[in-house]
């Protein structure tokens, strides 16, 4: 077994994968926690991640250093009730969920307002220190963004300021700026909606590659 820190990857989709990529190129292991270990989507997700492993959702928590609920969301409780919340007390969890909903054709905010994806995430692992993080962006740009006309800024959200220095750490080491500390877990009811921002101007345009930047931030 590697001495390195791992991160539990819970999900093998697109996000995922970015993100496990990312974390791999500075030097964490990488463990995909999955309902099914031996299918065939979480064999690609392996594979495209070199020494990366999978396991289940409840294997995966145990073993992580970090984890990142890489998840959608309408599989994402029941993908977290397969795990012992225990397994996570006192672990940075950074939860990229975007509650959207598409039933109807177009996508729209499932929740909002009143409770957010990220407050769901806090609720169903009390113990984590969870931070809202790479919602507002395409997985092509979650790791070293690269626009053409700036750098595009990353909006964060968690109860717990010494977990969301880490994650600070982590974006800069994915090639992003300081990001911009919006407040407690409960401002991802401001940044899920900044997603769907994102979301609603990609179907206007068919345009997957845009960010935000906040131009005079305080320095």
């Amino acid at each position: 077994m590697s001495n390195r820190k791992t991160v539990a990857v819970l999900g093998n989709g697109t996000v995922g994968i970015a993100l496990a990529k990312g974390f791999a190129k500075i030097g964490y292991d990488i463990v995909f926690g999955t309902r099914d270990v031996a299918g065939e989507k979480t064999r690609k997700a392996v594979e495209s991640v070199p020494g990366a492993r999978a396991a289940s959702y409840a294997e995966a928590a145990k073993q992580a250093t970090i984890a990142v609920t890489a998840l959608p969301w309408d599989g994402a409780a029941k993908a977290l009730a397969l795990l012992d919340p225990a397994d996570l007390n006192g672990k940075l969890v950074i939860d990229p969920i975007n509650p959207i909903d598409f039933s109807t054709g177009s996508p729209r905010l499932a929740i909002g307002h009143t409770d957010s994806a990220g407050e769901l995430v806090q609720r169903l692992l009390p113990g984590a220190r969870v931070v809202k993080a790479f919602n507002i962006i395409t997985a092509a740009h979650m790791v070293h963004p690269k626009l053409p006309d700036g750098t595009p800024d990353m909006l964060i959200a968690g109860n717990d300021d010494a977990a969301k220095a880490e994650v600070a750490d982590i974006l800069r080491q994915f090639g992003w700026r300081t990001p911009i500390d919006m407040g407690d877990i409960t401002a991802s009811r401001l940044l899920e909606p900044v997603a769907m921002t994102w979301i609603s101007y990609a179907f206007r345009n068919q345009h997957w590659t845009h960010g935000f930047s906040l131009l005079g931030r305080k320095q």
